[in-house]
């Protein structure tokens, strides 16, 4: 009988030891990232870092992400701001395709757009890339919209110029063994890709005109006049004028709240760690919260009201 007893209290402990187990293991979180070379790749990484439950989804870009939202297959996702805004409304490449199940967790940073040429080249301005053989991102990125829009500040059709898709990394190949003129890049600044690119070769930024700035901020109130401080990158020895957009995480809002809850925290007490890995992190309370394009979940509200701060939740 002591031994049947004995085989009990050692299986009864064994099943408790599992079930604790199991519940600090926690949920799997699938979180879209990007392609290798930006940051958003760089980010989810190191958040996956400080979560072992956060698996990274590697995508193309913002507006996949949307995709994947809205279709179940991630459960949070980095998003520019813009993007989301269209997503959310369903106008641009959304239109017919709304997606209503996004919800703000924090804007990250700031992202700037950037035109690298090489430094010998002949194009100087944005008006310049007529023709000329241009890497525009990856198809479902947000940055081949930027492009269209960039083109369109300076009276150009994307059929006037000779466009491609590719991911950062290709396009800086690309341009180092001279098969493109130039590519587009909306990254935080430095990035790096740009920064080893920087290293390889000699390199510049095509700065942008009022025009241009006055035309994007003017067609969305979530672009902002921004700079390349003069050193970001090896050769760039002068401020650059440019555009930028804030990379936002968001989550669906079937994504548990307890959940979302912990990881808005995460992002503010260990946005030390997360800067080791990406020099950007921003942890600015005003910043992560003001003028982002749709309301806020649930589990990111409970934080945010956790230390004094009311945020528009949505259900």
């Amino acid at each position: 009988m002591r031994k049947i007893n004995r085989l009990m209290s050692l299986l009864i402990a064994s099943v408790l030891f599992a079930a604790l187990c199991s519940c600090s293991k926690g949920s799997e979180i699938r979180l879209g990232s990007g392609n290798k070379g930006g940051i958003y790749y760089n980010y989810a990484n190191a958040l996956s870092d400080l979560d072992g439950n956060i698996t990274v989804k590697q995508t193309a870009g913002s507006q996949a992400n949307m995709r994947l939202l809205k279709d179940g297959f991630i459960d949070m996702g980095i998003v520019q701001s813009d993007v989301l805004s269209e997503a959310i409304n369903g106008t641009g490449d959304f239109k017919d395709n709304k997606v209503d199940n996004a919800r703000a967790v924090a804007a990250l940073y700031m992202e700037s757009f950037q035109i690298i040429v090489a430094a010998d080249s002949d194009i100087e301005t944005p008006a310049d890339l007529k023709g000329k053989r241009v890497s525009i991102g990856e198809e479902h990125s947000g940055v081949s919209k930027n492009a269209e829009y960039i083109f369109n500040s300076v009276s150009l059709d994307i059929d006037m110029i000779d466009t491609c898709n590719m991911t950062y990394e290709k396009s800086a190949e690309a341009l180092k063994n001279g098969t493109i003129d130039a590519f587009f890049v909306v990254l935080g600044a430095p990035c790096d890709v740009i920064t080893q690119l920087s290293q390889d070769m000699d390199i510049r930024i095509l700065p942008f005109d009022d025009r241009t700035i006055s035309y994007m901020t003017n067609l969305y109130d979530g672009y902002y006049e921004t700079v390349i401080k003069a050193g970001t990158y090896k050769g760039i020895d002068e401020d650059v004028k440019t555009v930028g957009v804030k990379a936002v995480l968001v989550a669906s809002k079937k994504t548990d709240s307890n959940t979302v809850r912990n990881f808005t925290e995460m992002l503010f007490e260990e946005n030390g760690e997360i800067k080791k890995k990406v020099e950007l992190a921003n942890n600015d309370l005003k910043f992560a919260t003001e003028n982002i394009p749709c309301g806020f979940h649930k589990g990111a509200a409970d934080y945010y009201s956790s230390i004094g701060m009311a945020v528009k939740e949505e259900d």
